[in-house]
């Protein structure tokens, strides 16, 4: 047998009634009933694919990839580092964020990233986090090293030793636009960017290029992209609508730098 796509959304939408309405104003019997009935749903809805986050009431899902088109008259010095396969062009390390209002999860356990500094480079240099979070320094180099910022997001200056290590916690969110330069002051080809944000829907790409950004609110955003290393940006509106997947695909190039 087969089933049309919308057979699928109405088993969706048919399950989110379910989860909304049981329990309220029926008896045992249709209770118990309508728990088979629920079963049966989910178990259609797993054998057809259908993710958990895709299940969450009013909610959708934006994914997408980051790829880099290289220009032959304006070649990017490092994208080796970056884009693994020339050919398709997926760009890892890129930034993608949702602009959005604020929102204060207090279910939420803060997390801590480890930053490393070893062979003289930042380890890695592009990192994505809430506000609330913190980020612990390491040196695992034989010379002493230094964490600085002067940022309006975060300020602080510390020199670390072999196996030293520093941590900060952020306080504030710069989103995509204010990320946090982290620097050495005793080695000054040394760098790394700290992206914060207020809200959930961000991410940073692994050598895939993909992003998934779930659970979002239905409305109109702008969804952004920006390569700290390539000094790549670039946006997109994007209208979020319940219980659906927005797919957005950017393809970066040397007329993105900024």
């Amino acid at each position: 047998m087969r089933y049309s796509l919308h057979g699928k959304e109405y088993l969706v939408l048919s399950m989110k009634y379910l989860i909304l309405d049981s329990g309220q104003g029926v008896t045992n019997r249709e209770w118990d009933m309508g728990r088979v009935v629920l079963m049966g749903v989910l178990g259609l809805l797993v054998a057809w694919g259908v993710r958990a986050d895709e299940l969450q009431v009013g909610l959708g899902v934006v994914e997408g990839t980051v790829s880099y088109q290289a220009d032959g008259a304006r070649p990017w010095r490092y994208a080796r580092y970056y884009v693994k396969q020339a050919k398709t062009g997926e760009l890892a390390e890129a930034v993608v964020a949702l602009r959005a209002k604020p929102v204060v999860d207090g279910a939420r356990q803060p997390q801590t990233v480890v930053v490393d500094q070893e062979n003289f480079q930042f380890t890695p240099e592009t990192v994505v986090i809430q506000r609330g979070d913190s980020i612990k320094f390491t040196n695992a180099d034989q010379a002493t090293h230094n964490v600085q910022s002067s940022s309006d997001i975060a300020t602080f200056n510390a020199n670390l030793p072999r196996d030293g290590e520093y941590v900060v916690r952020f306080e504030k969110a710069g989103g995509v636009r204010q990320p946090v330069t982290v620097g050495c002051v005793f080695h000054s080809a040394m760098r790394a960017n700290i992206f914060v944000f207020d809200h959930p829907w961000c991410q940073l790409t692994a050598a895939d290029g993909k992003f998934r950004l779930a659970d979002v609110p239905p409305g109109e955003y702008e969804l952004e992209v920006v390569h700290p290393a390539g000094e790549l940006r670039s946006r997109r509106k994007v209208v979020v609508k319940a219980g659906e997947v927005v797919r957005i695909d950017f393809r970066l190039s040397a007329d993105d730098k900024r």
